[in-house]
């Protein structure tokens, strides 16, 4: 294979280039494995605890709207019974949220799950990445700098002179 280089510099300047392509790639690495920790800390520990939290607050409600549900069915004004539709709506509005807290429980349980193999995959794709970056890419930053070296000392080598027809 030949190489038809017009300029030395252009080489160094592809070196400088690689160099600064290695620094952003690391930096933006580090930049997604923070994200993704930051994002595993909230799926498995912030949600689980505040869906946690408002599951008991659910429950808290429905034991207040079913005692106002029942105090209401108790009543009679002027002896009728009141129809309390208002007390019976909160009351199953009430164990809706419980549902709903039950079934947000359930999803983060998934997600982390999910979260978690797809963490795996990355990271296995992570670490090539990053071996390239901090083995691969070096030595072709170190392999272009000794080519840069020897065509520079190549470049200014004297021609060798001229050969002289001495059969004559």
């Amino acid at each position: 294979m030949s190489a038809n280089l017009k300029s030395i510099e252009a080489l160094r300047a592809f070196r400088a280039s690689l160099i600064q392509f290695i620094e952003d790639a690391s930096s933006a690495l580090q930049s997604m494995g923070m994200e993704l920790q930051k994002s595993r800390e909230w799926i498995e520990h912030d949600r689980p605890q505040y869906w946690t939290i408002q599951t008991r607050r659910a429950f808290d409600l429905v034991s207040q709207t079913r005692t106002a549900y029942e105090t209401c069915r108790m009543r009679t004004v002027a002896g009728h019974r009141p129809s309390c539709l208002e007390e019976k709506e909160a009351y199953n509005a009430a164990q809706r949220r419980v549902r709903n807290c039950q079934e947000q429980i359930e999803h983060v349980k998934r997600w982390a799950n999910k979260l978690q193999h797809e963490t795996d995959e990355f990271r296995g794709r992570f670490a090539r990445l990053q071996m390239m970056l901090e083995s691969e890419l070096p030595k072709a930053v170190a392999r272009l700098d000794r080519l840069a070296s020897i065509l520079e000392s190549y470049a200014e080598m004297d021609a060798p002179p001229p050969k002289t027809d001495q059969s004559k």
